[in-house]
């Protein structure tokens, strides 16, 4: 409990920021609060022991299953041998998630009412299989006044992921945990404690701690109470002592990654001309370049198309070749297995030549969710992007964590139907 000695030196500073945040009411989120909810956590303490159960909010900081969570969601496991750890990974706002994992208790400091927790298996005992979308870490904290966004499972929500987004209207000094706090009307209510707190660019600043009642020109005001996350870093340092290596969480597979595609090799006895456009009747404009007898390309979408292959060579240079012309074979098509060549911090390019978007970026690695609502958003071919984070092997494809026009998310190099849709930069320039 904060000493009431607390609130009354900042009673002033409050009164000032309150009434200013009334007058100005934040204008509509600029992050993507889709996107947010993926780092959410449900978090259910169930003690059979005493019949007690305990629910609360968190968010996932690391992709092998580190949740952040306010101490007093789980103080019964230490209290009860019998309590458990029950967690459920969100998806969507306004969303039911049902608990889907068990956790376990790394570390926790009671005192600034923050705790550290870990996935350890789903409900049927199976090792985490694939990483977890985590919340990035924002390098300073909003200052009073600026727009901040709340989400977690307030009670009257239940299972439920609610969203709420307002102006910070005071921030303490941390000099104690009594003070160390940012104060805003977004809601929040029992079950939201541990949630996360994220500032407009969609980085994490916080954990909602839970509410408190203050009484302001005689008016009864009820506000969010949020423990900003610069004065627990040391402890989710500390948690991080043995962390999972990702590469533990899939088959294992031989390294370098590998993969199989479709590819074709020019075997036409004086080459082949690789068109800009499936058209033959076009002049020497369409000609990208003449590729020698021997020449092996990818295959890119949308594969064969009306007797011509859409095509791109291991630079992400991209254009349409001929199978056959005349009763002359002049492409082979053949599936083989290809090494991936694309590595972290290095810009690749989508590879594709159909006329609408093809590469659909999706929030996390694999296609289990099989539904829209896991797609971010969908590329052109040619878009340029850089590759944040991976290779990552789920469901037998090779996953990368990509940037590009203002969007970020996971696409496999190289399709279920063995079409390539990455490849590394820097593209050929060649000319006709």
């Amino acid at each position: 409990m904060r000493s009431l000695h607390s609130i009354t030196l900042t009673i002033t500073l409050i009164l000032n920021l309150f009434i200013a945040a009334c007058a100005n009411t934040p204008a509509p989120s600029s992050v993507h609060t889709q996107r947010l909810a993926r780092y959410v956590a449900r978090v259910v303490v169930q003690c059979p022991g005493t019949g007690e159960t305990h629910m609360g909010s968190g968010v996932v900081i690391a992709p092998d299953g580190i949740i952040l969570t306010a101490y007093h969601v789980i103080r019964a496991v230490e209290e009860d041998s019998t309590c458990t750890i029950a967690v459920g990974t969100a998806t969507r706002i306004n969303q039911p998630v049902p608990l889907t994992y068990t956790a376990t208790l790394v570390d926790r400091d009671p005192v600034m009412d923050v705790a550290v927790i870990r996935i350890t298996a789903d409900r049927a005992g199976r090792p985490l299989s694939q990483p977890l979308p985590y919340a990035p870490i924002a390098t300073t904290t909003p200052s009073a006044g600026e727009v901040i966004h709340i989400l977690g499972f307030p009670k009257i929500t239940e299972d439920i992921l609610a969203y709420d987004s307002d102006t910070i209207i005071s921030e303490g000094d941390c000099a104690s945990a009594d003070t160390c706090w940012l104060l805003t009307e977004a809601f929040a209510s029992w079950g939201s404690s541990g949630g996360p707190v994220f500032d407009q660019q969609g980085r994490l600043i916080g954990i909602t701690l839970g509410q408190r009642t203050m009484a302001l020109q005689g008016t009864q005001h009820r506000l969010t109470t949020v423990r900003p996350l610069h004065a627990v870093i040391p402890l989710i340092q500390s948690a991080r002592v043995t962390p999972i290596p990702l590469q533990a969480m899939h088959t294992p597979t031989p390294e370098p990654l590998r993969m199989d595609q479709w590819r074709v090799e020019i075997i036409g006895p004086r080459g082949v001309n690789w068109r800009k456009e499936p058209n033959l009747e076009s002049g020497a404009e369409n000609i990208i370049a003449v590729l020698p007898k021997g020449t092996i390309l990818h295959v890119i979408p949308p594969g064969k198309w009306e007797g011509w292959w859409a095509t791109a060579d291991s630079h992400g240079q991209m254009g349409w070749i001929k199978e056959r012309t005349d009763n002359i074979s002049l492409a082979r098509p053949f599936f083989s297995t290809v090494t991936s060549r694309i590595t972290v911090n290095t810009p690749a390019v989508i590879t594709c030549l159909t006329q609408a978007p093809c590469a659909h970026l999706r929030y996390t690695p694999g296609y289990q969710s099989g539904t829209q609502e896991d797609i971010i958003g969908s590329l052109e071919g040619g878009t340029r992007v850089h590759i944040l984070e991976g290779p990552y092997q789920v469901e037998g494809l090779v996953w990368w964590h990509i940037q590009g026009n203002n969007m970020d998310g996971w696409l496999p190099e190289v399709t279920t139907e063995g079409y390539r849709l990455l490849a590394p930069l820097p593209a050929l320039n060649i000319s006709p």
